[in-house]
């Protein structure tokens, strides 16, 4: 007997194929239908799980039609929807195109549900390098502007919506909105319409974890004659829709009743119109008030909010581990949360609280440690704290710095990432979406 592939065991198949592309991958499965068999297993299967899909017409019509055929097209489990950055030439027809993104988008979902009846994981992302336009990448500066990347994110986002809506596609793990992206988020007013739009559907039921990272609505921005953001009084503009949210979110959770963790973005994109209709929003619960699902991870980054307001959601939702990173007071103090936390009815287990603030005033706490940067006739402790399990049960003792900080590299970095990751773009950390990543893009 010559010697061959096809005598090969598939565990061997299996082992070869690991070392190969995947363009080397479908010429091996091409030479029989013996080593398509072989070769078609554990590894090879394994390319189909994950799935960067841009919203192009030609990617999203490969998809509708891999998926249509069955097999390993509907392997699909973990999907990445990316939103191509658009300049202004291509925005002038993005109404039409988003039409026909999502009938087409919504084709390939109902393939998925017809053959596998779920997906595990969404996520929405950007991608920076333009939209392809008569065959060319039409190559874009606009990640420079923090409006045309809000654009592109909301258009994305209604998009893939309308599409898990039209095919009914259930997410049963993990909703990713610009969570994996820093200074790229969706305005609340969109957010807030998952409510009304899948109150009476499944496609939610079952899903167990929600990223998402949100901001006040773009269009209700201020800007200076120059075209820049205004920064003034920034906290009580702030405050005025990120403070409800929690609010709303326990509505918007209402269509996800199994959900188990939940971490919650803010960026803050400076003043605001108050009188703008964008900037009056809320979530319009018109179903049954079911109450809120009790988490098991809760994560707030970048909320401006009222004790009273942070008060009611953590003992709403009640979860066992909860980490708060730069939550800002705007009205009373920590006091009530500590004891929440500490009480002897209290769900948490593991907490982290990091760069809270009381008003203007960064929380330092009564133990050992360094702060992150030095004040001026002052020594704190640090403003991180972290604890588990009966430890977590200990008093929380707190205060501020009666110094002023002091001018030093390492409160300069500081006050960089902070502006990197939640905001405001100023001239302290001019926007560029690209820098502000780190290479994700």
């Amino acid at each position: 007997m010559k010697p061959s592939l096809e005598a090969l065991p598939i565990e061997l198949i299996e082992h070869i194929v690991t070392f190969l592309e995947l363009d080397d991958i479908a010429s091996l499965r091409l030479t029989s239908r013996t080593i398509e068999n072989d070769a078609s297993q554990g590894s090879f299967t394994a390319l189909f799980k994950h799935k960067n899909v841009e919203l192009t017409m030609k990617t999203l019509q490969k998809m509708e039609r891999v998926t249509s055929q069955g097999r390993l097209g509907c392997l699909l489990r973990h999907c990445t929807i990316t939103g191509i950055l658009r300049n202004k030439k291509a925005a002038a027809a993005a109404a039409y195109k988003d039409i026909e993104y999502s009938r087409v988008l919504a084709a390939a979902f109902g393939n998925l549900k017809r053959r596998t009846g779920m997906i595990a994981s969404l996520r929405l992302s950007l991608d920076t390098r333009g939209e392809i336009i008569n065959g060319e990448p039409n190559h874009t500066d606009d990640f420079r502007s923090w409006r045309t990347v809000w654009e592109t994110a909301l258009c994305t986002f209604h998009v893939t919506m309308d599409a898990l809506n039209s095919s009914q596609l259930p997410v049963i793990e993990h909703l990713d909105i610009f969570g994996s992206l820093r200074a790229c988020s969706l305005g609340c007013d969109a957010f807030l319409t998952l409510a009304p739009k899948f109150l009476s559907t499944h496609v939610f039921e079952s899903l167990k974890r929600l990223t998402v990272s949100l901001s006040a609505p773009h269009e209700a921005v201020k800007e200076n004659a120059n075209g820049s953001n205004v920064y003034e009084n920034i906290a009580p503009a702030q405050s005025r829709l990120s403070e409800p949210i929690l609010q709303d979110i326990m509505q918007v959770s209402r269509i996800m009743p199994r959900l188990e963790g939940l971490d919650i973005h803010w960026f803050n994109l400076g003043q605001f119109d108050v009188n703008s209709e964008a900037s009056s929003v809320t979530c319009h619960d018109s179903g049954a008030r079911l109450p809120p699902p009790s988490l098991k991870e809760c994560t707030l980054r970048g909320l401006y909010v009222s004790e009273s307001d942070l008060l009611q959601f953590l003992n709403a939702v009640r979860p066992v581990a909860l980490t708060l990173t730069d939550i800002r007071l705007v009205s009373g103090t920590y006091t009530a949360m500590s004891r929440f936390l500490t009480g002897p009815e209290s769900p948490v287990t593991y907490f982290q609280l990091d760069d809270i603030r009381e008003g203007g005033n960064l929380v330092h706490f009564n133990m050992p440690g360094r702060p992150k940067f030095p004040y001026r006739y002052d020594r704190v402790g640090p403003s991180s704290l972290t604890r588990r399990d009966s430890q977590a049960k200990e008093a929380i003792r707190y205060r501020f710095a009666s110094g002023r900080p002091l001018g030093s590299p390492a409160r300069a970095r500081w006050v960089k990432e902070k502006a990197r990751e939640f905001g405001p773009p100023n001239h302290q950390c001019l926007y560029n979406l690209i820098e502000m990543n780190h290479g994700k893009l």
